[in-house]
């Protein structure tokens, strides 16, 4: 049986939506490439770039992405983080097809990243009322709160908490490389009205060294009992709370500011500091004592492949230690 073709979508080939100078630096056989299209006005069409080095671009998040296979041709990647206008004179042609059922995962995700990306409004405008369909593993915002779909009975929704920080006898998950604490103890079941926010998947279940993927665990509910329950006490109210690892928010000047723990010992930090939209590459690594008295809040746990990675190369490369003193830097 033939699958229904999207009526959303349609790949074409386009020459890059760059000046003749930028063109004229590209190898005439690299100035085509793919485009997902998604709409179009009077002069141009709205498209993702794809690529089919799919092995080549492993972005983290999950939301920049998505796969799509069609019988004949590799898999194609589409980089869902940005959207180009193609004037109607750089379309080369039409290439192929999509399944309608692609439409799903692609508009969620095009949805949930509305809040980061810089899309234009009209992009905006166009996916934001479409409805989706959500899946069991997908990780939902509903009245501030993140909630993991477990199962989807009728209209129904069977969700357990998660949290960004670790809470006593909870269950350790990961997305977009960051920890995250499913509350096992907590079953909501929740009335699939259309008042809730795709955000992301479950796409590792993990504790210790055991991991599972989404396509591996086919109850996720049955998979989260089975796993030890982590044990925790804290409150995470002082900086003598907070472990190597975790992500902190805190204000200055009204202006908020993140953190991330690299090392922690009796009497101090070694930390890094950046803003709230920068890179963490780019944040500055600095010193504070333990009992440095700063409003923070805890926004996340880095994943453990993740948090030594950027631990190890920020140690090796420390510049200039700064002291974080009652909310002043000092340099020494």
């Amino acid at each position: 049986m033939e699958c229904e073709i999207s009526e959303i979508f349609k790949l074409y080939w386009a020459y890059m939506p760059l000046s003749p100078e930028e063109m004229n630096r590209i190898p005439e056989n690299h100035r085509i490439r793919p485009y997902l299209v998604c709409m179009e006005d009077e002069n141009s069409f709205y498209g993702f770039p794809c690529t089919s080095n799919i092995f080549q671009n492993k972005e983290r998040y999950v939301n920049s992405r998505a796969i799509i296979e069609y019988s004949g041709y590799n898999p194609t990647l589409v980089k869902l983080d940005t959207i180009y206008k193609l004037p109607k004179e750089n379309i080369k042609g039409f290439f192929h097809h999509i399944h309608k059922g692609d439409d799903n995962e692609i508009i969620k995700k095009i949805q949930a990243n509305f809040e980061f990306s810089n899309y234009p409004q009209e992009v905006v405008d166009y996916f934001e009322g479409m409805n989706i369909h959500i899946s069991w593993c997908d990780v939902i915002m509903y009245n501030d709160q993140l909630y993991n779909v477990v199962g989807i009975i009728g209209k129904k929704f069977i969700l357990i908490p998660i949290y960004r920080y670790p809470v006593n006898n909870t269950v350790e998950c990961h997305f977009d490389g960051l920890k995250y604490y499913a509350d096992v103890d907590k079953i909501i079941f929740l009335q699939n009205d259309g008042y809730f926010k795709y955000c992301t998947y479950t796409c590792e279940l993990k504790y210790g060294r055991n991991v599972k993927t989404k396509e591996e665990v086919k109850e996720l509910g049955e998979y989260y009992f089975s796993l030890p329950r982590v044990q925790c006490n804290c409150d995470y109210s002082k900086l003598s709370d907070v472990e190597p690892g975790m992500i902190l928010d805190y204000f200055e000047e009204d202006i908020m500011h993140k953190l991330i723990v690299l090392t922690k010992n009796e009497s101090e930090l070694e930390v890094l500091i950046g803003g709230e939209h920068d890179i963490y590459a780019t944040f500055e690594y600095k010193k504070m004592p333990i009992n440095t008295d700063m409003p923070f809040i805890v926004s996340g746990v880095l994943s453990d492949d993740r948090f030594i990675k950027l631990r190890d190369k920020k140690l090796r490369e420390k510049g200039p230690i700064l002291k974080l003193y009652n909310n002043n830097l000092q340099k020494y």
